[in-house]
């Protein structure tokens, strides 16, 4: 079936961390074989992300968001697909819909599939991105800003990093 193909790892792009609209995000790109970065489409993604979050909320809040967040965008075969995760109530991880361009509109982020989290690809950061939490803003000896500085600096160890 040509669905179930063999799993292979895509190169991952850590990118620099954003602070807007008092949003940090971390954010990572993902490139399937046939695509290559495209700051331009990161650009629209970014915004499209900003768009859909709700206020930002603040680090020392029990019972709202916390302002933080990270956004994946998968350039990938047949879309370029970009979830955004952000953290509430100190221990839950909330998300958007589902933000997806097709190739033909890759800087227009229309709403994707409202069911899916991500594929295996975006899990593997999903899954990063949970443990850089407990470790660091569950499991930190800091002030809260400084185990969130902490947090800001974790990135995935097999990701290439982009500076601008």
């Amino acid at each position: 079936m040509s669905h179930l193909k063999q799993f292979v790892p895509r190169r991952i792009l850590a990118l620099p961390t954003v602070e807007t609209d008092g949003w940090q995000l971390k954010r990572y790109a993902i490139l399937a074989d046939q695509h290559s970065f495209e700051p331009q489409i990161v650009s629209s993604a970014l915004t499209a992300a900003i768009d859909r979050l709700p206020i930002a909320g603040d680090i020392n809040d029990p019972s709202g968001n916390h302002g933080v967040g990270f956004q994946l965008i998968h350039f990938a075969e047949v879309a370029v697909v970009s979830p955004v995760f952000y953290w509430i109530w100190g221990s839950v991880l909330a998300n958007t819909h589902q933000m997806r361009a097709q190739w033909e509109h890759s800087n227009q982020f229309e709403t994707g599939v409202k069911e899916v989290v991500g594929c295996v690809w975006e899990m593997q950061i999903l899954c990063y991105e949970i443990q850089a939490w407990k470790d660091t803003m569950l499991g930190g000896v800091g002030t809260p800003p400084e185990n969130l500085t902490n947090y800001l600096g974790y990135i995935l160890p097999s990701a290439e990093l982009v500076h601008s």
